[in-house]
């Protein structure tokens, strides 16, 4: 395992072992159910929003809401970074079917960072249609900014050849 792969996954280790125990924690000093929701809410409606930038190929949005130092572990294993991830952001020649985003879980981790966890199907993709996507956003100066994201195939997606 090279060196930015170890890195990648054991930052996104660290990641979930702290939203573990956070969520084991007890409801002391925590907002109140309302908002909880409105945060959960709203950070629901900003993934839905990133996601249909890309989908529209918009790399303007796509560069505004993602944070200096962002990194992307990618369904191959492959780690991106912001420049890189926002350079493969084209409009489409020939649009896809628009994916389908269900199962939506938001773990915050305090105010300002929350993990959002979905799944996703690419009707328009072969190998790569159903996914389990985690996204780490962070609140920059009011603003939302996508800091990781990590993909990663249901099993059965890659014999999925419909």
């Amino acid at each position: 395992m090279n060196i930015r792969r170890m890195t990648a996954f054991v930052f996104y280790l660290a990641l979930m072992m702290s939203a573990v125990a956070r969520a084991g924690e007890t409801n002391a000093g925590t907002p109140q159910q309302s908002d909880l929701s409105s945060l959960k809410q709203e950070l629901i409606s900003t993934q839905k929003a990133f996601q249909d930038a890309l989908e529209r190929g918009d790399a303007e949005y796509v560069r505004n809401a993602v944070a200096d130092d962002f990194l992307s572990v990618e369904t191959n294993g492959n780690s991106t970074g912001k420049k890189e991830f926002v350079r493969d952001v084209h409009p489409p020649e020939h649009p896809e079917p628009s994916p389908i985003l269900y199962e939506f879980n938001v773990i915050p981790l305090d105010e300002g960072c929350a993990v959002v966890i979905y799944k996703a199907v690419f009707p328009g993709s072969q190998l790569e249609k159903y996914q389990h996507l985690s996204n780490t956003w962070v609140k920059q100066n009011g603003q939302w900014k996508l800091k990781f994201q990590q993909s990663t195939l249901n099993l059965w997606s890659a014999h999925d050849l419909d």
